[in-house]
């Protein structure tokens, strides 16, 4: 199951057919779509594709298809998807930013962004410098996340960092 197309208010999904087994005569899809979280509009069809129209953008959408034959019902495949993604509504607050040593580990912990706040899927960039100039590092991404938490190893603890998310 995927996205093959979108625009900002619709999506075009495909999926494989079911292998031929048991010699069942025919296969119908049922569809059902909506925003995460709620429930959705159901629809059936004979093709393995669909356009889902009238959506809004960077608001997360689920689609669960489910093959049925005359042999009885497929497994459902699921997909969460957004039409296009765009920039976040906002960034990680501040508030909740947390760091804790552990020997030379550092382990850095935010409060991660809604799938509607990040509008799209949210991938976290750790920036790590320390506040006297590039005693260890120059300031780069570090580490890529899609947790609310990371642990860096390897640092000196008597140095002291600034971190950003």
């Amino acid at each position: 199951l995927m996205k093959t197309a979108s625009t900002d208010t619709s999506v075009t999904i495909s999926w494989d057919p079911p292998e031929p087994s048991d010699g069942y005569t025919s296969v119908t899809y049922t569809i059902n779509h909506g925003v995460l979280n709620t429930t959705g509009e159901v629809r059936t069809t004979e093709n393995t594709e669909t356009g889902i129209n009238r959506l809004e953008p960077g608001i997360p959408y689920y689609v669960t298809v489910t093959a049925v034959t005359t042999g009885g019902n497929g497994k459902e495949e699921d997909l969460i998807f957004f039409t296009n993604e765009k920039a976040p509504i906002r960034a990680v607050d501040a508030s909740t930013f947390e760091t804790v040593w552990s020997g030379n580990s550092l382990t850095i912990s935010w409060e991660p962004l809604t799938l509607h706040e990040a509008r799209g899927f949210p991938v976290y960039y750790i920036y790590l410098s320390t506040s006297s100039g590039p005693v260890d590092r120059e300031v780069e991404p570090t580490a890529n996340t899609t947790k609310s938490s990371i642990i860096i190893d390897g640092l000196d603890s008597s140095h002291p960092y600034i971190a950003a998310v």
